[in-house]
């Protein structure tokens, strides 16, 4: 499991706290591919391959025809998603709300927010929002200063301790 670095409690990785604190803007606002782009070798799209042939193999041996067809797309959506670069991404933090892209979430509708940075590998904030249907908001910070974003986010939601799940951890692993 990755490590979690607590901006309150940090000096040696995150800016002085002096700096972030002493005069917030009113806006925040920073551009960050939306996830960290891992480059391919072929052996990851030929295990990919073997994994989603393997799966579908056992589906015939089954007899489950759908299970297949649903196999077979999967492996070829995880392929075609390995090689897609990420796009570039605008966020912005502001008094009505977190911008990302075209997208506005109100702060009405966030429970709290935890940053994971430890660098460079994890620079991140995840929101938790009260729906149930995207109940975490994952922002990657790019070059943006951890600390100003905290002191921020801290006008508006709660930090709380969030653990990063185990489909994290495992898509990390996978290099995705």
């Amino acid at each position: 499991m990755q490590n979690v670095v607590n901006l309150q409690n940090t000096a040696k990785t995150t800016p002085p706290e002096s700096t972030a604190t002493a005069s917030l803007p009113d806006e925040i606002s920073w551009q960050a591919p939306e996830y960290r782009h891992v480059k391919k070798s072929s052996d990851w799209y030929w295990s990919v391959g073997i994994l989603t042939a393997g799966l579908f193999a056992v589906s015939l041996i089954f007899n489950n025809i759908l299970f297949g067809i649903f196999v077979l797309l999967g492996g070829f959506t995880i392929a075609l998603y390995g090689a897609r670069p990420p796009q570039t991404i605008s966020f912005k933090l502001a008094s009505s709300g977190i911008h990302i892209a075209n997208r506005v979430y109100s702060y009405q509708s966030l429970k709290s927010f935890w940053i994971f940075y430890n660098p460079p590998d994890i620079k991140e904030i995840s929101i938790e929002s009260q729906k149930m249907i995207m109940p975490r908001i994952i922002i990657p910070l790019g070059d943006t200063n951890p600390a100003q974003v905290r002191a921020y986010l801290t006008q508006f939601l709660t930090e709380r301790t969030q653990e990063e799940s185990l489909i994290d951890s495992m898509v990390r692993y996978v290099g995705f």
